[in-house]
């Protein structure tokens, strides 16, 4: 038996330490946090977290769709889990707001601000294109979106990604087109850092397929050859799954298009979001993606999970295992999914950007992994159930409009677009800020008072020829004493930005240890730049490995 089916026959037989007897719990921290009044009156569509002033706590960026009645973007500052609205009037950002994330563009230790936007108009708010913003310091921007590069007109952006493509040690950016208009051109959008805020567009000469549309993009090293590999959703299903030569050019997986596809259930069956992280504990990455329907409630579906199966000949083969690992069928659309552990007991949760409400308090839709049975992750869902929803009537609704505008007024489920999670007051716990659409609902900041276990987040401060966020270090967490042990792998993570849905996170690996008070670390570099080992770490710290 080969190490890595040794560890799953582990797994088999573990159970939850700290097992579901209670469901996730979380508090609308908006108003105590002092989101409020600055978030309130926005569509809020896309949403970033970053330490922009090195302070230690997570910053936070807001876009919107800056029509309608909506307020423009926003940028909030984090004072030890507190806000303010910051005061620079050039990053209240007006445009159609399509991603956002902060990444460290120079190398200079300050983080940069990219803003994706949707330009499908003629002109005003809708012709606005994407922005970049240089951190000049402590979090005092300058627009340097003109000569760019990375801001062309009439692109309409969705996600964004960044990436070392290349291996040179800066951090690229990968942008993708949104599916839903005829006018699709350039489709995925790879854009080469050649220094000092200035890119160049090399999606054709890096081998990625023209004209495809689609809501999302994530890069992620899903071979284990140490480069970043390229996922790219399509609206009509037609997924890619691009694969680096080493060499800074893609090529299709060969198999992956049939593996990836699914019938949809009509025009508006819409693919998202993507995220790619190891839900079974076998140090292979594997793929969730989300759906953006117009009327789930006629025809439920699940996000979908897709299982690595391993590699062979370079390629890494994989299973839909949605239905055999229970993710259920979802009334309302699921834009945004991340696969992060929520109660610290050790397995990676799924989360979907929906929340429920009971009694009028919010519990966001996270199924609960409840470790491996029979060869396969296992999820519930374990938000409080509103049996209610959809009804009868809800169902027989064709159009969007008045479903929504009952489901606001009387509070039982609501969809949002960008969800992304951080740990924004430091208590070791993934909190979530949802955007809300709708200009007369609330956007959720959601602080996550879960029981649960231990916990260790990582960061990799780099050098030498790597990005100095760590982008694509690969983090392996091994129970203390067992290092490189198949059996005593606790956790694996790759360090991402960018991935779910218009949502950008902080490049830190969240680990949920459970009862584990020490654990030993191997951190392998991408692009073949050597591995780090850290033994007898102390659980419920972030720690910072400095290579």
């Amino acid at each position: 038996m080969s190490s890595r089916l040794a560890a799953l026959a582990v797994l088999v037989l573990s159970t939850h330490a700290l097992a579901a007897d209670y469901p996730f719990v979380f508090k609308d921290a908006g108003d105590a946090a002092g989101i409020f009044p600055a978030l309130e009156g926005i569509r809020g569509h896309s949403a970033a977290w970053g330490d922009v002033d090195g302070d230690g706590f997570p910053d936070l960026f807001v876009g919107t769709f800056h029509n309608s009645g909506s307020k423009p973007g926003a940028f909030l500052r984090n004072e030890k889990g507190k806000f303010r609205l910051d005061k620079q009037e050039h990053l209240k950002v007006s445009g159609i707001a399509g991603g956002a994330l902060f990444a460290d563009l120079t190398n200079s230790g300050r983080l940069d601000l990219y803003v994706s936007h949707c330009a499908h108009g003629k002109d005003g708010v809708l012709a606005i294109p994407s922005l970049l913003f240089r951190n000049d310091g402590e979090g005092k921007f300058t627009d340097a979106s003109k000569g760019s590069g990375v801001c062309p007109p009439s692109y309409e952006g969705r996600g964004v990604a960044a990436l070392d493509y290349d291996g040179d040690g800066l951090l690229d950016l990968l942008t993708c087109e949104q599916y839903y208009s005829s006018k699709v051109k350039t489709g995925s959008a790879l854009y080469r850092n050649k220094g000092n805020y200035k890119f160049e567009m090399v999606s054709e000469a890096a081998g990625l397929p023209a004209g495809l549309g689609g809501l999302s993009v994530a890069a992620a090293d899903l071979n284990g050859d140490g480069w970043p590999d390229i996922f790219l959703t399509n609206g009509a299903g037609e997924h890619r799954l691009m694969l680096n030569d080493g060499k800074g050019k893609y090529r299709e997986a060969p198999g992956t298009r049939d593996v990836f596809r699914w019938k949809l259930a009509g025009a508006e069956d819409t693919p998202a979001g993507v995220c790619i992280a190891d839900v079974n504990r076998d140090g292979l990455p594997d793929v969730v993606i989300g759906n953006h329907f117009k009327s789930p409630w006629t025809t439920p579906a699940p996000v979908r999970l897709y299982l690595n199966r391993g590699v062979k000949d370079g390629v890494p083969k994989f299973e839909d295992i949605t239905e055999a690992s229970g993710l259920t069928a979802l009334a309302m659309k699921a834009p945004h999914v991340e696969i992060q552990d929520f109660d610290n007991d050790g397995w990676p949760d799924i989360y979907v950007s929906i929340v429920k409400f009971k009694d009028g308090k919010p519990c966001p839709v996270i199924f609960r992994n409840l470790g491996v049975k029979d060869g396969l992750p296992r999820f519930r869902e374990d938000a409080w159930a509103v049996n209610d929803f959809p009804a009868a009537e809800d169902k027989a609704l064709k159009r969007a409009g008045p479903l929504f505008e009952k489901v606001l007024k009387e509070k039982k489920i609501i969809y949002m677009a960008a969800g992304p999670s951080a740990d924004f007051d430091r208590d070791g716990k993934l909190d979530l800020f949802l955007a809300n659409w709708w200009v007369e609902s609330r956007s959720l900041l959601l602080r996550n008072e879960t029981p649960g276990g231990n916990w260790l987040d990582v960061r990799i401060e780099c050098k030498d020829g790597v990005n100095r966020m760590g982008i694509g270090a690969k983090v392996d967490v091994y129970a203390a004493g067992e290092l490189g042990k198949a059996t005593a792998l606790l956790g694996s993570r790759e360090i991402a930005i960018g991935y779910g849905y218009c949502s950008g996170q902080e490049a830190v690996a969240h680990f949920g240890l459970g009862e584990r008070k020490m654990v030993d670390l191997e951190i392998t570099l991408p692009h073949g730049k050597g591995k780090i080992l850290q033994k007898g770490l102390d659980a419920n710290k972030r720690f910072t490995v400095k290579p």
